[in-house]
């Protein structure tokens, strides 16, 4: 029987007599999507640095990723240039606790960091919560562009929320590509959302947030910092939604029209137990369901650091839940097929 015991802090470590990183290179190179990265990755790396195994062992990945890795010195850590790319899970490192993100469960192996404990620092606090609305506008599977929010619908959010929150509005590739961004293989595609927020005066674009900190403080930490004084967060599917899940107490607003996250990630992957307590997700399969969604930001408050709603708002939240919006997978399709 393999032995386990626990450090101070409650990671589960190898007995001694078990040696379940004897596998695992000196290089620990990553190549793929962000969200994999994120939900897959960082998480063995930070079980591997909190277990005393790191020693020794280098960290190579993309440009801009240095404050995600923030638990390792700089010795530990590599960069390249070079476009993000999809990699199926079975081309994935065998070392990998989990290789496929959206069949993934719970390993001891694994050891998600407290994003919102490390970045808080209150920079951002304004007069009334902070509500971070991130889009993209990107080619997905090959078609154009499936999650994003449209224009109106923008129009549409920032109108019904505007007076109850500070709204902040990222879209990467809006201003550009920042420096040391690491981009992905599926280009940005132009987009006038800059129409629709000249309508809407009072929403913080984030792009200029960064540039503001700039050099001081790269894009990713302005983003990580924002991220860990917000509570209240509306996305599209994709990466932005994996990072989410490791930011504790939240409420998010997942607008999901399509991805494999729906068959098992959101309801019984990573975004259930990546953080403590999870976030309160509402998976809005279309526009009507986000709609209602966005109808609950108003009647939340924070009760301490998590997000409650009061008793009439359940029902609407029930039918948003992941298990209420969970899908059989296809036959024959699956988890890893097609991109975060």
């Amino acid at each position: 029987m393999i032995e386990h015991r626990t450090d101070r802090a409650g990671l589960i470590v190898a007995g001694a007599d078990e040696a379940p990183c004897d596998d695992v290179p000196r290089r620990l190179d990553f190549t793929g999507e962000f969200g994999a990265e994120i939900n897959s990755f960082i998480p063995f790396v930070h079980f591997l640095h909190r277990s005393g195994r790191m020693a020794g062992r280098v960290v190579t990945t993309y440009a801009g990723m240095r404050a995600f890795y923030f638990f390792l010195d700089d010795r530990q850590i590599e960069f390249r240039d070079e476009p993000r790319r999809y990699v199926p899970p079975a081309l994935r490192p065998a070392w990998l606790p989990n290789r496929d993100d959206h069949a993934a469960i719970r390993s001891p192996f694994e050891l998600f960091p407290d994003y919102r404990a490390r970045f808080r620092s209150g920079m951002f606090a304004a007069d009334r919560p902070l509500l971070v609305v991130h889009n993209k506008v990107t080619p997905e599977w090959g078609q154009a562009p499936v999650n994003m929010l449209p224009l109106d619908l923008l129009d549409r959010i920032f109108g019904m929320l505007g007076r109850w929150f500070r709204i902040v509005y990222l879209r990467p590739g809006m201003r550009g590509t920042p420096p040391g961004y690491s981009v992905d293989h599926q280009p940005d595609l132009p987009f006038d959302d800059l129409a629709v927020l000249r309508g809407h005066p009072d929403v913080v674009i984030f792009d200029e947030l960064s540039e503001a900190f700039a050099p001081a403080l790269s894009y990713n930490e302005v983003k990580l910092r924002l991220y860990a004084d917000a509570h209240f967060h509306i996305t599209v599917q994709g990466g932005n939604a994996h990072l989410l899940s490791l930011f504790k107490g939240g409420m998010v607003a997942v607008f999901h029209r399509a991805g494999q996250e729906i068959f098992h990630s959101y309801a019984h992957g990573h975004f259930s137990y990546a953080a403590s307590p999870p976030p309160l997700w509402l998976i809005c399969r279309d526009t009507a369901a986000l709609l209602r969604g966005v109808t609950l930001f108003p009647q939340a408050r924070l009760s301490g650091d998590t997000v409650v709603l009061p008793t009439g708002a359940g029902a609407v939240a029930a039918s948003l839940s992941p298990l209420a919006q969970i899908e059989m997978r296809p036959s024959g399709v699956p988890g890893g097929i097609g991109q975060a």
